[in-house]
């Protein structure tokens, strides 16, 4: 696969570039994006085409499902989600945008994972793009998340479309995960010290 690396102005996005990112996501291509944690490689959540290709990358991930990722907690109102999620959520909806991976559980008892990163131009893409991309870590399975852009060209090149350079990750560890569809909620991986800390103190965990 041919790859192409776009470098991108972190704080005031070019347009052009950002457009040039939904083509891409647009034709079914899958685009490593900057995150507050780690970088990411997002895809079209509704393009089988990459979604073959993502799971091609992934190809150890032994069906797992991938993030959704939401510009802002406003969208999860297309989602028919749970009562006890949504309450769970509440008490976290003021971390975010941020550092959390948070599972909800839908009225057909099925389980979504959401994340809406603190990224300038991750969350302009998804603006642009006008409805959720799929995300996962920017590895190839069981390799360590990328931390920045040159561990993600190390990893990935030849593999995906395009990768967005936005420069270093603040935080470099992954994000937390939460799953909200239970009291009190289970936390299925520790993320950023400071927010793991903040979560467990708030549900008393």
């Amino acid at each position: 696969m041919r790859t192409e690396c776009l470098k991108i102005t972190p704080f005031n996005p070019e347009k052009g570039k950002i457009d040039f990112i939904i083509k891409v996501f647009s034709r079914g291509g899958i685009v490593v994006l900057p995150t507050e944690t780690v970088y990411g490689v997002g895809f079209d959540l509704e393009s089988d085409c990459a979604l073959k290709k993502i799971n091609n990358v992934k190809n150890q991930r032994d069906k797992k499902p991938y993030a959704v990722c939401i510009p802002d907690s406003s969208w999860i109102k297309n989602y028919d989600i749970e009562e006890q999620s949504l309450k769970n959520f509440s008490l976290i909806k003021d971390f975010l945008p941020g550092p959390i991976t948070f599972i909800m559980t839908a009225k057909d008892k099925c389980k979504i994972g959401f994340r809406i990163p603190a990224n300038n131009i991750t969350q302009q893409v998804l603006f642009a793009f006008l409805k959720p991309i799929g995300l996962s870590s920017a590895n190839m399975s069981h390799q360590t998340p990328a931390r920045g852009v040159q561990e993600a060209i190390d990893y990935l090149w030849g593999k995906v479309d395009l990768i967005v350079d936005g420069g270093p990750s603040d935080l470099c560890v992954p994000s937390l995960v939460v799953d909200l569809s239970f009291s009190p909620i289970q936390i299925l991986r520790s993320g950023p010290i400071f927010i793991t800390q903040e979560v467990k103190k708030r549900f008393k965990i």
